[in-house]
């Protein structure tokens, strides 16, 4: 309609009285188009792995086997129990000649890609998109890991490891600090800084104490991330929403230490036959337990919430170009 402005008379053009009420809208359907995307990225997988698992056809497809280390989901449980020495012996064979040897360790490897993809939709700073990448590459490595137990799958899956727990770590620092500069630097040393240490695990010794063994590095991160996590009690504004995000943190973390360290030799939970894993329960509690910890550190506005269709609570932070 015609607007009065200093004795003239001006005629908005076509379609910009409906601009401002349609904005919002527009927005939310954008948000909500883009988790319906991620959903579709997270479904097929999901159905394909579980398919395959399902059907895990039998035979020699993999040849060898590394030597038994930790999980023993396709170890025989009668060996197991009279074992007086881990080696290969403990093995079962049938288990071995099969696509995925070990099935439910396999496809619970799926929950990090799921957070990571949630991460990598929601993310606006570099930092928080290498964190959603290490996420979707642990998910990869360890899932090929399990499928084939082999060596150099092995090496793909700590390298994960690290890379998860050095970029969330970094994301925790910068929710701290609000670093006003572009953190894309500070990602990709996070990423270099995850692989050296975790290709060179087994060379730094002091007085024969390996300072980088993996169990070294996840109880120090964890340490690390908590510390950050209760920090940001201090720059969160909504305390209620925090503490329930804590509340999931602290639980799904120490259960995912308990079932990654009983899922072993003389482990509490060395089980290979049991209907739950504990090594897949490290798996899942452990990525529902990084997905808190994300939340807990975008609340104090450094980056957006996996679950913020509309972000306009926590003000919507740029997005890193």
């Amino acid at each position: 309609m015609p607007i009065e402005q200093a004795g003239a008379t001006v005629t908005p053009a076509s379609g910009d009285e409906s601009r401002t009420p349609q904005a919002p809208v527009r927005r939310v359907s954008t948000e909500a188009n883009a988790l319906t995307s991620a959903a579709r990225w997270l479904v097929l997988p999901l159905v394909l792995v579980c398919a395959a698992a399902a059907w895990n056809p039998r035979g020699d497809f993999w040849g060898g086997v590394e030597p038994p280390k930790a999980q023993c989901e396709a170890y025989d449980s009668a060996r197991l129990r009279v074992a007086t020495v881990l080696d290969t012996s403990v093995y079962d064979s049938g288990k071995l000649k099969r696509v995925i040897r070990e099935p439910q360790n396999t496809v619970s490897n799926l929950a990090y890609v799921a957070v990571g993809v949630a991460v990598l939709f929601a993310a606006r700073r570099r930092m928080s998109r290498a964190f959603g990448t290490a996420c979707v590459f642990l998910g990869i490595g360890s899932g090929f890991y399990h499928v084939s137990l082999l060596p150099q799958w092995r090496m793909l899956d700590i390298l994960g490891v690290y890379a998860v727990l050095f970029c969330l770590i970094g994301v925790g620092v910068a929710a701290l600090g609000r670093w006003k500069k572009k953190d894309g630097m500070v990602a990709i040393a996070c990423w270099g800084v995850a692989f050296w240490t975790g290709i060179h695990r087994n060379d730094i010794r002091i007085h024969g104490f390996k300072l980088l063994d993996s169990k070294h590095v996840v109880i120090a991160s964890v340490a690390i991330g908590f510390a950050c996590a209760a920090l940001c009690f201090f720059r969160v504004k909504n305390r209620r929403r925090y503490w329930a995000r804590l509340a999931v943190l602290a639980p799904t973390a120490a259960l995912a230490f308990f079932g990654g360290s009983a899922d072993r030799y003389g482990g509490a939970w060395a089980a290979p036959d049991a209907l739950i894993q504990g090594h897949t329960v490290w798996h899942v509690a452990g990525a529902i337990a990084l997905l808190a910890a994300y939340e807990v550190f975008s609340m104090t506005g450094y980056d957006r919430s996996v679950f913020a269709i509309d972000s306009a609570e926590q003000g919507d932070p740029p997005r890193d170009p």
